[in-house]
């Protein structure tokens, strides 16, 4: 009577103990895997379990030890009892073999996979289910995780510095995944991408240099500022004293025209004007953009590290980082880089030798003695260019040949990419 008292307790807890070590282990998948985006979320949502699991998410660490301890306590557990058991039923020799198999058996697949695998395709519902039993578990073994934590303290490479729970490179991956499922179509795709790399991109890859910037001198006439305003169709444009360099306002279109349709023959440009923003042509356009809204200015005057004038920046310009190129009724639309033929491109000498590379997969040579194809072209021939000339970049098997120039100015270059089987003559 004794022993088959003892026998059934002793499978009771064998039992208990085995759906304890599965309990542990689906624990720790579903409390590692979730994120803690998705636990943001269903605390806005009220779900139960969601307030202990927001506790919990908040060290990963607490996760990890609170389930382990856990998930050994109840494998010696299964171990000692199923031992216990096949040695009472089979003898000492043959009982403690048959409850070595039976312990790792039934481990692995009702302690280990089988959990694990639920834990695994059921995230949401078994993390919001075990939060509760976890947390006031790890409450319980608090002493424990008090001097885990001072032996980490003292051990850490870093002390008390961890890395961030989601990466850029992360989010990247999920936008990828989202427009491989059709869950993100691809134009939401790019306007993320480019949400990314806002924070990362300065006034100067996106100013207007100072070549193509449109100006009005100080001393010149309403009427004649009207007429450059009407023919370029801008709404602002800087204004500058005696020379380029010097800017010392900004003119507002709705400003002269109140002032000619009024007839205000005392009102001149000096008078008119408002005072610009200057900022370095180094600046974040985040943080620009912040600032030009808290001063309710669309406009801002790019200096150089010398202090010169090196360009404008607008608003326009920093949003269509964001939404792609924003035209309206004034603007012509000319692309940067217009392909004649297999292999042949009609290229802006402002674009970018990097864009270039990253668009039609190339690999033009990169250094800091310049950022754009005209000034790759001027850097290896050594001299202001002139129509006709040819700057052939052997390393790339490419060739540049000068198509336009305005006065000094590099304004369009013939791009030619030799064909992968021999050299392409230039065109």
């Amino acid at each position: 009577m004794v022993v088959v008292d003892f026998l059934t307790i002793g499978i009771i807890l064998f039992i208990v103990c085995l759906l304890l070590s599965g309990f542990f282990s689906s624990s720790e998948v579903a409390l590692i895997s979730i994120t803690r985006t998705k636990v943001r979320a269903l605390v806005n949502q009220g779900r139960k379990g969601a307030e202990a699991l927001d506790a919990l998410k908040r060290s990963n660490d607490t996760i990890a030890l609170t389930t382990l301890i856990g998930n050994i306590i109840a494998n010696v557990a299964v171990a000692v009892l199923a031992t216990a058991i096949a040695v009472t039923l089979y003898g000492t020799a043959t009982g403690i073999a048959i409850a070595a198999v039976v312990t790792v058996l039934l481990l692995l697949v009702f302690g280990e996979i089988g959990p694990k695998m639920y834990a695994s395709r059921h995230t949401e519902d078994v993390a919001l289910r075990v939060a509760r039993p976890i947390l006031y578990f790890s409450k319980v073994l608090y002493p424990v995780l008090w001097v885990s934590d001072r032996i980490k303290g003292q051990f850490a490479f870093r002390p008390g510095v961890t890395d961030p729970t989601v990466t850029e490179a992360e989010i990247k991956e999920w936008i990828d995944v989202g427009e491989e499922e059709g869950t993100i179509e691809e134009e939401e795709r790019d306007m993320l991408y480019s949400v990314l790399r806002f924070g990362d991109t300065t006034v100067r890859e996106v100013m207007t240099p100072r070549v193509d910037v449109v100006m009005v001198e100080d001393v010149a006439t309403l009427e004649g500022a009207l007429a450059i305003l009407n023919e370029t169709g801008f709404s602002r444009i800087p204004v500058y004293h005696e020379r380029i360099d010097n800017i010392v306002g900004l003119l507002n279109v709705k400003d002269v025209f109140s002032a000619v349709f009024r007839q205000q023959t005392s009102a001149t440009i000096a008078n008119l004007m408002y005072e610009p923003y200057f900022i370095p042509e180094s600046k974040k356009i985040d943080e620009l953009l912040k600032e030009l809204q808290v001063k309710k200015q669309h406009m801002a005057v790019v200096l150089d590290e010398y202090g010169s004038f090196a360009g404008i920046v607008t608003v326009e310009d920093m949003l269509e980082e964001l939404v792609g190129e924003i035209m309206d009724e004034f603007d012509e639309e000319d692309p940067e880089v217009q392909q004649i033929e297999d292999g042949v491109y009609l290229v802006d000498a402002r674009t970018w030798v990097e864009h270039i590379n990253d668009d039609l997969e190339l690999s033009l040579p990169l250094t800091d003695a310049y950022e754009s194809i005209g000034g790759l072209v001027i850097e290896r021939l050594g001299h202001i260019p002139r129509r006709g000339e040819v700057v052939k970049i052997e390393e790339s098997n490419i060739t540049l040949v000068v198509m336009q120039v305005r006065g000094r100015r590099l304004v369009k270059v013939k791009l030619i990419v030799a064909p992968r089987n021999g050299q392409g003559e230039a065109r």
